[in-house]
């Protein structure tokens, strides 16, 4: 399921600063497992590593297109 999802990747989005989409997609019979390892072991343990708690988030507004909108 996850090798599936990483395959169907868009390649005009931008996944993040650490990773390329292109690398996601190519590398996804090799990280789909490891990727599902991590997921499992978060899950069963109830908690997250600290490196995923911390993220600098930027939100991006884009105009509306209705004609509420005022931009």
């Amino acid at each position: 399921m996850i090798r599936a999802k990483l395959i169907k990747l868009k390649m005009n989005k931008a996944p993040g600063v650490d990773l390329g989409t292109r690398m996601l997609t190519e590398l996804a019979d090799e990280m789909s497992y490891v990727v599902a390892v991590l997921f499992s072991k978060s899950l069963s343990s109830g908690g997250l590593p600290q490196d995923w708690r911390l993220a600098n988030i930027t939100p991006i507004f884009k105009k509306r297109k209705n004609k509420y909108s005022k931009l």
